[in-house]
C-alpha cells in the first residue's frame, strides 16, 4: 500500500515534522528493550544517563485509537495503478479486537490458540486447490490481524492473486471456502493434523528454549509494549498450550468460524494493474459475485489423506563397514556396504535440531545448451513436487505433527539434498531421503499448477520497470541463457519429462554424494536409520569431477544501456566486478570485507551527501567452484537526473580502494565479521556448511576464520582491489526511463 505522496514529501514545512516529533516522541510512548550477552547493570545506567533527562511535555495529547464502524452490506474498493503488477484481491471479515486490558488471561491464550487452528486449516485448503492445474487462483492465503491499519478492529482475511485478466473468478473461489469453512466446518482429521502441527513446532521451540536467538525475545518485549500481548515465556506457554490443545475439540473451532466470519462487516479491498489488458471491474459486478457465491448450495469439505505407506516395500538393511574420523572438524565418518560415506558431528548448540546434507560434484553443467529453457524452469518445477505415489498436497498431510523437510538443489557444478528435523522426527527425515533418492516425481498436474502459478505471477509483472531491470541485468551479466530471468515463455513452453528426467538423473547415483548429519544426534540412534535408509541406496560411479563450462559471468568491461516506459521516471544500474583468483580462507573474507567497506563508502557517498538513491548496498563474495569466483555487486534505483555523476562516483571508488583502506573502516568490518565468525562457531548450519564446501574444495574456512580476520590489514584489501581491477571485468548496466 502507499505510504504517502511525493506532494507531502516535497512540501510539507519543517515545523510540521518537528511538531509532530515533540507531541508524540515522549516517554511515556516509549520503550527500550535490551536482549542479549549484556552487563545488566552497565546497561541500566547507561539507559538512564541517556533516557532520565528527557522531559514529559506538560499537557500530553491523549493517545486515541478510533473505533472502526460496522457494515451491513460488504464495502467494495477497487484500485487501479499503472505501477501495480500483481492483481490481488482481500476478503476481509471485521470483527470487535479484544482490548489490551483484556488480554492477561486465559481466555484470550485460547482465542489466539483456536484462530491459529483457523487459518491454519483454511491455508491447507486453499493449497491443495492451488496445487490442481484448473485452479481459479495463482496464489491465496488465509491471515488473521489488524483490520488495515485499525487498532480497534481484527479481520481474518483471505487474500487471491489471478493468474488470469479477470478478479472476478479469485473473489468466488476464496469466498466459497470461507463460507464452506462457516457452514460445512472442519473436519476431525483436518484438525488432528493441524494441532499435531502446532504441538510439534510448540514442542521444537520448547527444547530449544536455552538457545532461542535474542531477537525472538526482544520482539517479544516489543509486541507487549505496542499491544500488551503476553508474554509467559515458553516454559509456561508450552504447558498451557499443551493442556488447551488437548481440552479444545473441533466442534468449539467450528463455533468459533461463526464469529470469525459473520453476516455481516465484510470488506472487499481489490487492487488491479491498469494496463489495458486487466478486465476492471465494477462494485455492482464484485457485489454480484458475493451475492451468488452466498446463495449457492456449498457442500461440506472432504478430507482425503492417503492410507498406504510413503515407502511401499524396504530393501534388507546394508551395514557400516568401516568407522574413521574427519579429524578437522571433530566428526565421525562411516563407510557403508554400497561404498557411501556419511560423516556426523554431534553438537550440543541447540537441544532439537538436526541439519542434514547430501552433497555431489558436477551438476547440470554436463547438459548442453538444448537444454537451457528446462534448465531455467528446473527450481520452480521443484518447489511442487512429491515422492513415489505421495503428490506434494498428500506429503504435507502425511508430514503434519512431524518436523522434518527435504529438498533438492541442483546448481551448475554441485548437487545437494538438503534437509532438517527434531531429533524425534530422524525415523521420518530419512525416509524422505530415501524417497527423495529413489522416487522424486512431480505429477502432470502438479506441474501444470506451477506453470498456471508463476504464468499468473509474472504476466501482468513484465509490465514493471523493476521486472524488466532485472530480467536485461541478468542478460546483459551472465553468459547462458539458462541463468537469466523466468518469463512466461519459459514458463509455458517448459517440459515436464525432460526436467523431470534430468532430476532423476542428477540422483540416479547415490554413491557420488557424501551424506552430512550436524546436531544433537547420536551414534546409538544414527546407525541403523543410515544403514536401513541410506546403506540400501543405489550406488554407481565414483564421484564426478568437476569441469568449468563458461556457464557463469561474462568477461570484459562495458556499459550497456536500455529503455523502458515508465510513469515515475528512475534509472535502475546494475555494477558487476568479476575475477579469479585461488580460493582461499583469506580470500574469502576478502572478498566481504571488501563488499562490506564499498557499501559504506556508498552509502556516505551516494545516498547521504548526493540524495541520489533511497538505499544502496554492494555485496562482495567468492565461492569455491565457478568460472568467475570473485564477484562484486551493486544494483539500484536512482534519479535520473544524476545518473553520470554516482557511475562516475562508483567508478572512482572500486578504484580508489586498490590504493586507499584507511584503518578505520577496516577495524568496523573486522569487528563485525569477528562476532558473526564467533557466533558461527556454535551454529550446526556454520559446521555443516563448512564441512560440505570442504568436500567440494578442501579449503577451511571455519575453524581459523577468526584468525584469518584478524590478520587482515588495509594492505591486503588494497591488494585484493587491485589485482581484481586489474582483470578488467567492470561491467554496467543501464534501464533509462523512455522519453
Amino acid at each position: 500500500m502507499p505510504i504517502g505522496t511525493m506532494e507531502v514529501v516535497d512540501n510539507f514545512p519543517y515545523q510540521a515534522l518537528r511538531d509532530y516529533y515533540e507531541k508524540w516522541y515522549r516517554p511515556d510512548q516509549q520503550c527500550i528493550a535490551v536482549v542479549g550477552d549484556v552487563d545488566v547493570d552497565r546497561i541500566e545506567g547507561k539507559i538512564k544517563e541517556m533516557f532520565a533527562d528527557i522531559k514529559m511535555p506538560e499537557n500530553p495529547a491523549p493517545r486515541v485509537y478510533y473505533p472502526v464502524a460496522d457494515n451491513d452490506k460488504p464495502i467494495i474498493a477497487i484500485g487501479k495503478d499503472k505501477e501495480q503488477s500483481r492483481a490481488l484481491v482481500q476478503l476481509m471479515f471485521k470483527r470487535e479486537a479484544t482490548p489490551d486490558s483484556m488480554k492477561g488471561n486465559l481466555d484470550y491464550l485460547v482465542e489466539l490458540y483456536v484462530v491459529n487452528m483457523i487459518t491454519n486449516m483454511l491455508n491447507s485448503r486453499l493449497s491443495d486447490i492451488m496445487s490442481t492445474p484448473d485452479a481459479p487462483f495463482a496464489v491465496a492465503q488465509a491471515m488473521d490481524g489488524r483490520f488495515l491499519a485499525a487498532k480497534t478492529k481484527k479481520a481474518l482475511t483471505l487474500a487471491g492473486l489471478a493468474k488470469g485478466n479477470d478478479i472476478k473468478p479469485v473473489i468466488e473461489s476464496i469466498y466459497r471456502e470461507a463460507l464452506r469453512a462457516k457452514r460445512g466446518g472442519f473436519t476431525a482429521t483436518e484438525y488432528d493434523r493441524a494441532r499435531n502441527e502446532f504441538l510439534s513446532a510448540l514442542e521444537a521451540a520448547y527444547k530449544n528454549r536455552n538457545t532461542q536467538s535474542s531477537s525472538v525475545l526482544v520482539e517479544e518485549y516489543v509486541r507487549n509494549f505496542i499491544d500488551n500481548e503476553p508474554i509467559p515465556g515458553i516454559e509456561n506457554e508450552y504447558n498451557i498450550m499443551n493442556l488447551l490443545a488437548k481440552q479444545i475439540p473441533v466442534e468449539v473451532i467450528n463455533m468459533a468460524m461463526l464469529s470469525l466470519i459473520p453476516d455481516k462487516n465484510l470488506v472487499v479491498l481489490a487492487m488491479l494493474p491498469d494496463n489495458g489488458q486487466f478486465i476492471i471491474p465494477t462494485e455492482a459486478e464484485l457485489s454480484d459475485v458475493l451475492t451468488k457465491v452466498a446463495a449457492e448450495d456449498i457442500s461440506a469439505h472432504v478430507d482425503e489423506v492417503k492410507s498406504e505407506p510413503l515407502i511401499a516395500q524396504l530393501p534388507k538393511p546394508g551395514t557400516v563397514v568401516s568407522v574413521g574420523e574427519d579429524k578437522l572438524y571433530g566428526a565421525t565418518v562411516w563407510t557403508l556396504s554400497n561404498g557411501i560415506k556419511v560423516v556426523f558431528k554431534h553438537t550440543d548448540f541447540k537441544d532439537d535440531e538436526i541439519l542434514f546434507m547430501a552433497t555431489a560434484n558436477g551438476g547440470t553443467s554436463v547438459y548442453g545448451a538444448y537444454d537451457d529453457l528446462n534448465l531455467r524452469f528446473l527450481p520452480i518445477a521443484m518447489l511442487q513436487s512429491g515422492l513415489g505415489s505421495y503428490t506434494n498436497s498428500d506429503l504435507s498431510k502425511y508430514l503434519a505433527g512431524k518436523q522434518a523437510s527435504v529438498s533438492v538443489t541442483l546448481d551448475d557444478y554441485a548437487r545437494s539434498v538438503s534437509g532438517s528435523c527434531v531429533v524425534k522426527d530422524l525415523p521420518s527425515l530419512m525416509e524422505l531421503i530415501y524417497m527423495t533418492f529413489t522416487a522424486y516425481n512431480i505429477t502432470p498436474d502438479e506441474f501444470a499448477s506451477t506453470q498456471n502459478v508463476y504464468t499468473g505471477a509474472l504476466q501482468n509483472q513484465e509490465a514493471s520497470p523493476e521486472y524488466q531491470f532485472g530480467k536485461g541485468f541478468q542478460m546483459d551479466t551472465y553468459v547462458s541463457p539458462r541463468n537469466y530471468a523466468v518469463d512466461v515463455a519459459t514458463i509455458q513452453n517448459a517440459d515436464r519429462e525432460r526436467i523431470l528426467e534430468i532430476i532423476h538423473q542428477q540422483l540416479a547415483d547415490a554413491g557420488q554424494f557424501t551424506f552430512y548429519f550436524v546436531g544433537n544426534v547420536n551414534a546409538e540412534t544414527l546407525k541403523p536409520l543410515v544403514e536401513q535408509y541410506i546403506a540400501t541406496l543405489p550406488k554407481g560411479a565414483a564421484p564426478k569431477e568437476v569441469k568449468l563450462a563458461g556457464l557463469g559471468f561474462k568477461k570484459g568491461a562495458s556499459t550497456d544501456r536500455e529503455t523502458f516506459k515508465m510513469d515515475i521516471p528512475q534509472t535502475y544500474v546494475g555494477i558487476t566486478v568479476t575475477g579469479d583468483m585461488p580460493y582461499t580462507s583469506k580470500n574469502q573474507k576478502l572478498a566481504s570485507i571488501a563488499g562490506q567497506i564499498l557499501t559504506g563508502r556508498l552509502v556516505k557517498l551516494v545516498r547521504e551527501d548526493e540524495g541520489a538513491v533511497y538505499s544502496i548496498s554492494a555485496q562482495g563474495a567468492m565461492q569455491r567452484v565457478s568460472d568467475n569466483p570473485v564477484v562484486m555487486q551493486s544494483a539500484f534505483p536512482m534519479k535520473p537526473e544524476m545518473k553520470d555523476k554516482v557511475l562516475g562516483i562508483i567508478a572512482e571508488q572500486f578504484d580508489d580502494m586498490s590504493r586507499n583502506i584507511t584503518p578505520e573502516e577496516l577495524a568496523k568490518v573486522k569487528e563485525f565479521m569477528v562476532k558473526s565468525a564467533t557466533e558461527g562457531l556454535e551454529r550446526n548450519a556454520s559446521w555443516l556448511s563448512a564441512m560440505v564446501g570442504y568436500n567440494r574444495l578442501p579449503v577451511d574456512t571455519l575453524t581459523d576464520a577468526v584468525d584469518v580476520i584478524n590478520s587482515i590489514t588495509e594492505d591486503d584489501v588494497e591488494a585484493f582491489m587491485s589485482q581484481l581491477m586489474k582483470q578488467n571485468n567492470y561491467r554496467v548496466y543501464i534501464l533509462d526511463p523512455a522519453e
